[in-house]
């Protein structure tokens, strides 16, 4: 397997088992995907009581067990985002945070009741109750980061959501931030990285990109 993450909106509050699919691929809407990681800008729906279990299917895992996976109601994982837009803003800076606004109006599109992260791969990574443990812990960080206005990403918070750490989210391509749709329409697109800034007699100052040819 690949190690891959799914989120759609869905009528589904729990991973579809075998039988489901059917029913499952027409109660679902656009799907998004990322590997080794669960993308930021989808960490975002969700708060600590999300985190959820479910029986991991016969024959993926060496023995029975149950893996870690995200749900919840649509509308409270669009509050959520609501909420934490103004405090994004100031951390991602206006293109990146147009982008997360983007990603909120997409799943505010959707008519289905869920919004659902399919996890068994990534929890397949690691020992049993591993990935569980790092979803409480990072999802706990950005609440307490929500409730104190300014995002902190810690540690747990970047290595789930596949970042560097000390994490920059302001500096990274969209795909980082929020996985890709599993479409031909290429979304997010690529964005280019914000021109480096030097702090000069306390005030920060862009510093201008020039051609390879100009030396002066």
């Amino acid at each position: 397997m690949s190690n891959r993450v799914y989120l759609c909106s869905t009528n589904f509050s729990t991973p579809p088992q075998e039988s489901d699919w059917p029913a499952f691929s027409d109660e679902s809407g656009m799907e998004y995907e990322a590997a080794y990681c669960v993308p930021f800008f989808w960490l975002c729906l969700f708060g600590p009581q999300d985190v959820r279990l479910a029986p991991g299917e016969e024959g993926v895992f060496d023995v029975a067990r149950d893996y870690a996976y995200l749900a919840c109601p649509r509308d409270e994982g669009l509050a959520r985002l609501k909420t934490r837009s103004a405090m994004m803003r100031r951390a991602l800076g206006e293109e990146r945070h147009a982008l997360y606004q983007e990603w909120e109006a997409r799943i505010a599109r959707e008519h289905y009741s869920h919004v659902l992260v399919r996890t068994q791969e990534l929890d397949m990574m690691d020992e049993e109750g591993r990935l569980q443990h790092d979803m409480l812990a990072a999802l706990a960080d950005l609440d307490a980061a929500c409730a104190s206005g300014t995002l902190a990403i810690t540690e747990a918070l970047a290595n789930l959501a596949g970042m560097p750490y000390p994490a920059e989210p302001q500096r990274y391509n969209g795909f980082v931030l929020v996985g890709s749709a599993a479409s031909a329409e290429g979304w997010p697109p690529a964005m280019p990285e914000p021109a480096p800034r030097l702090e000069v007699n306390g005030a920060d100052v862009v510093v201008e990109a020039r051609p390879w040819w100009k030396f002066w």
